[in-house]
């Protein structure tokens, strides 16, 4: 609805007069910003750009590979030379998007080298190199959402490919592994410990961590409907060593601060390691009773973390947890008729299940809110 529909709407309706009306249109139409201008200036540079990508690429071959190399090098200096003197202006946002940009200039750089020097490799060998050159510029330097993001997503995808990519290497390869699993909670502690830096950029971290921990817990609940051997177990709780540490130790640290209350601090970093434990480092079968066990486990967790988060006045996590025991609910009903929910009465009753799940998540959380 425009503005003008509703001040229009609100003169009708008594809760402002004619006057007010004015003033706010004479406010609103002194600071109106020429959107239709700058959408346009916009696509115009994104054209100009777009056009020299293409310009660059279709003669890409033909370019001496030292002018490729000495132009990312200056615009990697470009990049820091931008964010340097921002941030020296107090130009917020200009400085964050140059450190940014200088992130991309990294990644953008090592595939660069890669091909220049007929350089292979697995991919999380470029990921950690990515980690360790632009890792500690984004620590150090970044301030919001935006860099606080960047850097949690390369903490998390380099050490996830190593592991995904050796997963069947033992040995030390079992503690790497075990260090990727305990990036999440290494994120959360990294949130608390950073007092100085911008409130956005440690709630970036925070909530990737809180996520990737969660969600991490979540699948491994599957591991119930699988056959887990004495030696899978055995390595399974080596990797787990370094996971539980960091979670204890993010445990310890937040234990007396206010940022994330102790009812939601206990389940987020116990629970997870515990599921883990119980579902991957103790062998069993893949039989009813495992499968009941997995379920039990899978709903204690989350209703402890819904219990926390409605203690707490963390809305959306209790929403989040809410719908993630629903959610396994349905994943029951799958389970328990198999083939008979892909037929046409299975289908109905699903549907009907679905939405009456959807229902009463809506119902439960609603009225959380409003409490």
């Amino acid at each position: 609805m425009s503005l003008e529909s509703r001040l229009n709407d609100w003169v009708e309706a008594g809760l402002i007069d004619l006057a007010t009306a004015e003033r706010i249109r004479a406010h609103e139409s002194a600071n109106e910003r020429p959107v239709l201008r700058w959408a346009l200036a916009g696509l115009g540079l994104f054209a100009v750009v777009l056009g020299i990508i293409l310009l660059i690429s279709a003669n890409w071959d033909r370019i001496p590979h030292g002018v490729k190399l000495a132009a990312h090098m200056a615009l990697l200096l470009g990049a820091a030379a931008a964010h340097w003197h921002w941030k020296q202006q107090r130009k917020l946002w200009p400085a964050e998007g140059a450190l940014f940009l200088f992130a991309g200039l990294v990644l953008a750089g090592i595939g660069l080298q890669s091909q220049v020097y007929q350089l292979t490799g697995p991919v999380w060998h470029a990921l950690l190199l990515w980690l360790l050159l632009a890792g500690p510029a984004l620590l150090l330097s970044g301030e919001t959402r935006l860099t606080g993001t960047g850097f949690a997503g390369l903490a998390l995808v380099g050490p996830a490919a190593m592991a995904l990519d050796s997963i069947d290497k033992g040995g030390p390869w079992l503690i790497a592994q075990g260090t990727a699993m305990a990036v999440p909670a290494l994120l959360i502690a990294l949130s608390l410990s950073l007092r100085e830096r911008g409130p956005g950029f440690r709630l970036a971290l925070r909530e990737a961590g809180i996520v990737s921990l969660l969600a991490g817990a979540g699948i491994v609940h599957f591991a119930w409907a699988s056959n887990i051997t004495g030696a899978q177990a055995a390595d399974n709780a080596v990797r787990l060593i370094p996971a539980a540490l960091a979670c204890l130790g993010t445990l310890a640290l937040g234990w007396n601060r206010p940022e994330i209350p102790r009812a939601i601090l206990l389940p987020l970093l116990i629970g997870p390691p515990a599921a883990f434990a119980l579902a991957l480092a103790i062998p069993h079968p893949d039989g009813m009773a495992s499968r009941l066990i997995g379920i039990a486990i899978y709903m204690a967790l989350w209703s402890a973390l819904a219990r926390g988060a409605a203690l707490s006045g963390w809305n959306s996590l209790f929403a989040v947890s809410i719908a993630a025991i629903a959610l396994r609910i349905f994943i029951i009903y799958i389970e328990l008729f198999g083939s008979l929910a892909a037929t046409g009465g299975g289908l109905v009753i699903g549907g009907l299940l679905l939405v009456g799940l959807s229902w009463l998540w809506h119902r439960i959380v609603t009225r959380r809110q409003s409490a």
